[in-house]
């Protein structure tokens, strides 16, 4: 299947993808495709690896409590349908741009976000045993936050306050529709 085809470009857009927030986007909604895979094939296979390897990587409590269940397949549906809401939620803040503009960024800063929670989630276990890996999630959190922050910065173009302000107000908003989104996921057993 051509989708999951791993080429030049793949890579090349991958390291893009995590070394320039923003960027692919911008590139993206600006013509300049050739050079790069296309947001949706990133997505793709980015999801279909994360969601494939999350019951392998999540903390023994996290996929079963005794009350509770985890379901990766709710999880991935919710995700997958939480894209065009998060691209809505741009869309209010960023009135100028069109709706697939915010969904090309929007699937490519979900990609990013799978990657590092991938990472994160695979160490969870270490992290309650060694200081150092702990202070390496910290890294990776504050990563993904300063992540969030320049991409924003980079593909809008607005001034960095303003690129801090939305991203606060961005969090606020869609941070409860997450958990709920998470809690879903996690069933009566």
């Amino acid at each position: 299947m051509e989708l999951l085809d791993f080429d030049g470009r793949m890579l090349r857009s991958m390291k893009l993808l995590l070394t320039r927030p923003g960027f692919l986007s911008y590139e993206y909604i600006n013509g300049r495709r050739v050079a790069y895979t296309s947001p949706i094939r990133i997505y793709v296979v980015i999801s279909l690896v994360f969601f494939f390897v999350l019951p392998l990587i999540l903390p023994g409590s996290s996929v079963t409590s005794p009350d509770h269940e985890f379901s990766v397949d709710l999880y991935s549906k919710g995700m997958f349908l939480l894209l065009p809401v998060f691209a809505l939620l741009l869309k209010i803040f960023y009135k100028q741009f069109f709706y697939i503009d915010h969904l090309v960024f929007t699937v490519h800063l979900f990609s990013a976000m799978f990657i590092v929670f991938a990472i994160l989630l695979s160490i969870e276990t270490l992290a309650d045993r060694y200081i150092l890996v702990m202070l390496l999630q910290v890294i990776f959190l504050i990563y993904m936050l300063a992540y969030f922050v320049i991409a924003l910065h980079t593909f809008y173009r607005d001034s960095w306050p303003k690129s801090i302000w939305k991203f606060l107000a961005l969090q606020l908003i869609f941070l409860p529709v997450l958990a709920i989104t998470i809690e879903l996921a996690s069933h009566k057993a």
